[in-house]
């Protein structure tokens, strides 16, 4: 069998199962009724000390270096952060999946081995950056020129003015993958969004959720981003407000997870329209008192439920308390509501 069969097929956690108790487990934790929605109260959201250190905690330094930089606003010339940085590569999960990323960018490596649905090296990729890989990682900085050189055929139909032959949903990927890794002022990824920003606002169907376009959008700095992308922004904010941010459920019924590649959740409806700039409107603080009620007594929130598709390595365990779904909450609160927090970051 080789390694990389022997990775996949082995538990990344301990083989002895977590002491939970007897009504705690993930299976009672599906069955229990939730509770209600409460309104979410005016001003910052409380978030105690101890919260914050489990997620500055070692135990994960990719969620530490997260939470350094998008959390409390490290700059780059902040010393934790910079060791943060340095740091990352190590953590468990990052440094597992960096080997098996390389195969999939080596030379010589098939088309599916980049484009397959999700272990193929442009989803790994992608998701390396959501959780805070950048270009100091080798394999992320391979896998720029590798990408830019797989889509090429589609840039230059761009460029062209013809009709793209190319999925729609991973083409769309790609350009947020390589606008995030260094690629945003490229001029083929500039002419790339702001395609599809008018195919946004003039498909009768599109092959993506909203809020993944207003994701692709905010990878653009703005000073870049072109008149159509802007409108398409305006556009599409609409959408995502009526079509997924209106349907959340009031009861909870509709799950976290992460990562979510080419699917969404409600949580990450809020995130999108965070990262374009919107800000408190109708149907935002609903939504957000229906996330902020599955937090438990410490601001916690749990993986409600695993990817609906195979993953290369397992991430955390669904059912349990999630530092990044937490983060990634507590993210949304700090742009919509601010969050109340004081503690001294150690370095450990």
């Amino acid at each position: 069998m080789r390694s990389e069969e022997r990775t996949r097929n082995r538990p990344r956690r301990a083989a002895r199962p977590p002491v939970v108790a007897a009504d705690e487990t993930p299976a009672a934790l599906r069955r229990k009724p939730r509770r209600g929605t409460r309104p979410l109260a005016d001003g910052p959201f409380p978030v105690p000390v101890s919260t914050l250190d489990w997620l500055l905690s070692r135990e994960n330094l990719a969620v530490r270096f997260a939470t350094l930089r998008d959390l409390l606003g490290r700059t780059t010339k902040d010393p934790e952060l910079r060791r943060a940085v340095r740091e990352f590569p190590r953590d468990p999960y990052v440094r597992d999946l960096l080997p098996l990323l390389a195969r999939r960018l080596a030379p010589g490596s098939k088309a599916e081995e980049l484009e397959r649905r999700y272990d193929g090296g442009l989803w790994q990729t992608l998701f390396l950056t959501e959780i805070g890989g950048g270009l100091t990682i080798p394999e992320i900085r391979r896998a720029g020129p590798v990408l830019m050189a797989h889509w090429e055929r589609s840039f230059v139909k761009i460029h062209r003015g013809e009709p793209l032959s190319a999925d729609v949903g991973p083409f769309s990927f790609a350009c947020r993958t390589l606008a995030r890794i260094g690629f945003a002022e490229d001029p083929r990824i500039v002419a790339a969004i702001d395609f599809l920003a008018r195919r946004r606002m003039t498909a009768d169907r599109h092959a993506l959720p909203a809020s993944k376009d207003l994701l692709l959008f905010a990878s653009i700095p703005a000073a870049r981003r072109t008149s159509t992308v802007n409108e398409a922004i305006i556009f599409t904010v609409e959408r995502a407000v009526r079509d997924e941010l209106a349907t959340i459920p009031s009861d909870g019924s509709r799950p976290i997870v992460f990562p979510a590649f080419d699917q969404t959740d409600p949580l990450e409806v809020l995130e999108a329209l965070a990262a374009v700039g919107v800000g408190k409107r109708a149907g935002v603080t609903s939504a957000l008192s229906v996330i902020a009620s599955r937090a438990d007594h410490r601001a916690r929130w749990r993986l409600e439920r695993p990817p609906a598709f195979p993953m290369l390595l397992e991430l955390e365990t669904p059912g349990e308390l999630s530092r990044w779904v937490t983060l990634r909450v507590l993210k949304v609160l700090q742009h919509f509501q601010g969050l109340t927090m004081s503690v001294t970051v150690r370095g450990g």
